[in-house]
């Protein structure tokens, strides 16, 4: 079973761009052209309120999904490997990983949720000794992935 939000990874990427463009556009248009008279006449704002507006809206949409840690998510479990391969969606550098556990080594796992976040960490057996890998988040997936995931890591889980 193969589960991936790449669809959903970049479409969601896709609307952070979109939306700064649409912010920088709308703070362009209202410093190039003479609307301010018209809009505080009308709205009872000027530009510079509507500017401040417009990027506080913006910067609480974009640190909303850093905190969730929305997330690209692979997990595969064809052939003798349990495959995950995830990176956090922020815009420097993310951080890709990727595990790859034989499925008779695969131990168990735990979720996490908690106010804005979900997480899933595996855990590998390697004869006496247990390893820990690290979280990896669910959000960003729909509920049916979501459902797919804990019944795959179900199947193999030895405890």
């Amino acid at each position: 079973m193969k589960i991936d939000n790449e669809n959903a990874t970049v479409k969601r990427q896709a609307l952070k761009y979109i939306y700064a463009i649409a912010v920088l556009t709308i703070i362009a248009v209202l410093y190039t052209t003479n609307i301010e008279p018209y809009l505080v006449q009308y709205l009872g704002i000027t530009n510079a309120w509507i500017s401040l507006m417009l990027v506080i809206a913006y910067l609480i949409y974009y640190f909303f999904h850093l905190y969730r840690k929305t997330s690209y998510l692979y997990l595969s479990d064809d052939g003798a490997k349990i495959t995950i391969r995830f990176y956090q969606l922020k815009p420097m550098n993310p951080k890709k990983s990727a595990y790859e556990i034989q499925k008779n080594q695969f131990y168990k796992f735990t979720y996490q949720k908690s106010f804005l976040r979900e997480e899933v960490t595996v855990y590998q057996k390697y004869g006496n000794s247990i390893s820990k890998y690290p979280p990896f988040s669910l959000k960003g997936l729909s509920k049916e992935q979501k459902a797919k995931v804990f019944l795959t890591l179900n199947q193999y889980q030895q405890i």
